[in-house]
């Protein structure tokens, strides 16, 4: 009588497991986005694909939509209450947004996958003033393609998308790198 022994296709799932896993994350990051890199894209309408337009609600009850920001450049950044990256990234969105607000720059928050009440707490908790909106049906995440959280959607003055990066901007250099992003925008023609 042989005697069956599961472990050894434990193993072998497990490791198939992985093996897969590993593909999925290689091919997200295999897309060539980073966070701190513009992608380079020739000027002028040419840039990108054109930014889609939406109308939300915002945290303060204002209609927002991104045609009310026409040429000017859009920080588009999706978000959640409960992403960790989310919440070690928005101190810096909230100093750009300072400091290149008079420069024709817009950062705007979208959150999504989120409860309307925690993410308002989290506005106010982190003091955050740039304006945000809510997308309670998701439809401006798959439209701009967001696979994770947070990402952040560079969008130049023709409202063409010059950038998509996935992860946020952390760590020490996290507000160098989103400075040099928004820099070279205001020079692109």
């Amino acid at each position: 009588m042989v005697r069956f022994r599961p472990w050894p296709w434990v193993v072998v799932l497990a490791v198939a497991v992985i093996a897969v896993a590993t593909a999925v994350a290689v091919g997200l990051r295999g897309r060539g986005e980073r966070p701190g890199r513009l992608e380079s894209a020739p000027p002028g309408p040419a840039a990108g694909p054109p930014a889609p337009d939406f109308r939300l609600r915002a945290f303060d009850g204002r209609s927002i939509g991104l045609s009310d920001f026409a040429g000017r450049v859009v920080v588009l950044n999706f978000w959640a209450s409960w992403c960790t990256p989310c919440k070690e990234e928005m101190p810096t969105l909230e100093r750009v947004w300072r400091e290149f607000r008079g420069r024709g720059v817009v950062v705007l928050g979208v959150n999504v996958l989120d409860d309307r009440r925690q993410a308002e707490a989290f506005l106010q908790a982190f003091g955050i003033t740039y304006p945000n909106v809510f997308d309670p049906g998701q439809e401006r995440m798959l439209a701009y393609r967001v696979t994770g959280l947070p990402t952040t959607v560079f969008i130049d003055r023709q409202r063409r998308i010059r950038a998509h990066v996935a992860g946020g901007y952390l760590g020490p250099d996290g507000r160098d790198r989103l400075r040099a992003q928004i820099l070279a925008l205001l020079e692109a023609r």
